[in-house]
């Protein structure tokens, strides 16, 4: 796809502070970025939480916000330049700082070396910061709603699943990696009226106030956040706001994202269920095989016989389970599970198994629940389609670069046809560093188990779904014990 011209980017940092982060130049003058700019000033917080209250556009006038003395970095003839700048106005997204609030509760984020529940700074989260290097002039709103509008005029292509994405932002806001690249999608958009776009990019902290284009260069949103912690493990959930959202507010135009568009067949995605076993939960998929319906998922996944499964139309079943290995910490963590004849019968959900091994390099999509039950739970389905390609096969484990993650878990990963391709496992922790690696992940490839699924489907022999547990080899490759060397020079 094509890259945008990266002189349209900078970093900026508070003199009175230690945070750094991305930045968009609008045009000479205007500078956005995100509203965690503001996170080293606890009055400035309270004064913008206070102001959002009455206006989602507030005008920065005589308060500690407007005394805040900002630098901006920007490229000048490839050289960087480092320029004052003022706050003037901020636009605030009541939508954003819910989806924050509720779907996406119990998210830490580091803030000046301590982690925070990010609830506690979900306004910042939810505000756009937008400044000016020309300190001596106040900057009028309408300058402010022609320098966006003409970065995404009305009628701009609006963000939907799988797009393709830039973004642009200064990791850690050191301006050794000034301006980064990063090529990704959009894997999930979720909140009202779809306005939290989740990327299945490699960003890092500094990434907030960084700019999402689509294979167009048109913007699509803002980032606000890349790594975070969730109970206790770092997760990579990278955020922007979506700039129609953004949009909506500075013109009042209404918001007409249309997120279920994508290129993955429907069937398949139809075929994903969120699986709740007594407050353990992860991802399955449906499969047809011989005329017989199944859910398939791993086997950690569920703590009791008692299962429910959440599907895209809010159908809810509880099917019977049929095989779970009972060393679910070994090769296959599978379990298998039957729906009754009525459930069965009742919906058109259920997709193929792909029985071959996939080539290096396939491109393959992950699906499923990252992090948040939140995310098919109530009135609300929004499992995230991560696009992959599988980079190593060996009998009895696929690894693929697919970013998945805790919630993910006996999720499916389909094919460019949407058949199911394997199960998603585990990622890789390393021993070195103690950190789980979410883009190095394991899974059970279907064709290393499918003659295993069409006996028993043929037969009903629960017996031979004994062939589930591995052999000592494969189970050897899961427990990632190095092969034996038999020269060694």
């Amino acid at each position: 796809m094509k890259i945008p011209t990266i002189a349209k980017h900078g970093t900026i940092f508070c003199t009175s502070g230690s945070h750094k982060a991305s930045a968009i130049l609008l045009d000479n003058e205007l500078v956005i970025t995100s509203g965690l700019i503001l996170s080293d000033n606890e009055s400035c917080v309270e004064q913008l939480s206070n102001a959002v209250t009455h206006s989602p556009i507030v005008e920065v006038g005589t308060n500690d916000i407007s005394k805040l003395d900002f630098r901006v970095v920007c490229k000048h003839e490839n050289v960087l330049r480092e320029q004052p700048a003022r706050a003037y106005h901020i636009v605030y997204s009541r939508r954003v700082r819910e989806c924050l609030e509720t779907m996406l509760d119990g998210l830490h984020v580091c803030i000046n070396g301590d982690m925070k529940p990010v609830r506690g700074y979900a306004t910042l989260f939810a505000s756009i910061v937008v400044l000016s290097t020309n300190v001596s002039k106040r900057v009028s709103w309408d300058r402010v709603k022609l320098a966006l509008e003409r970065l995404q005029p009305s009628g701009s292509e609006r963000a939907k699943l799988l797009d393709k994405v830039v973004a642009v932002s200064t990791p850690f806001g050191d301006e050794s990696f000034f301006n980064t690249l990063h090529v990704g999608h959009v894997s999930n958009i979720f909140g009202e009226q779809d306005c939290v776009l989740l990327l299945d990019t490699h960003l890092s902290s500094g990434c907030q106030g960084g700019a999402v284009y689509n294979c167009h260069m048109k913007l699509q949103g803002v980032l606000i956040g890349a790594t975070f912690m969730y109970r206790n493990e770092n997760v990579s959930f990278p955020l922007a706001i979506n700039m129609e959202e953004i949009m909506s507010i500075v013109l009042n135009r209404r918001n007409l994202c249309q997120s279920l568009s994508m290129t993955l067949p429907a069937q398949a995605f139809q075929s994903v269920c969120m699986i709740d076993s007594q407050g353990c939960w992860g991802t399955g998929c449906a499969f047809e095989l011989n005329g017989k319906h199944y859910i398939i998922s791993c086997a950690h996944v569920l703590a009791t016989d008692n299962i429910t499964c959440v599907f895209n139309n809010r159908t809810i079943i509880h099917p019977k389970l049929v095989y779970k290995n009972p060393v679910f910490d070994s090769a296959y963590d599978i379990a298998l599970m039957e729906a009754t004849f009525e459930e069965a019968q009742s919906s058109n959900w259920y997709c193929q198994l792909a029985n071959y091994i996939p080539r290096l390099g396939q491109r393959l999509y992950a699906v499923g629940f990252p992090v948040f039950k939140s995310l098919a739970s109530g009135s609300i389905f929004k499992p995230s389609v991560i696009p992959g390609r599988a980079t190593k096969y060996s009998e009895g484990i696929l690894f693929t670069d697919c970013s998945i993650q805790c919630g993910q878990s006996g999720g499916p990963i389909f094919d460019e046809n949407g058949l199911l391709l394997a199960i998603a496992v585990s990622n890789f922790k390393s021993s070195l560093d103690n950190l789980i690696y979410n883009c190095h992940n394991m899974c059970v490839p279907v064709k290393d188990i499918y003659s295993i699924l069409e006996n028993y489907s043929k037969t009903r022999d629960k017996a031979s779904l004994a062939g589930l547990q591995a052999d000592w080899n494969v189970r050897s490759k899961w427990k990632l014990k190095p092969p034996v060397i038999l020269n060694k020079l």
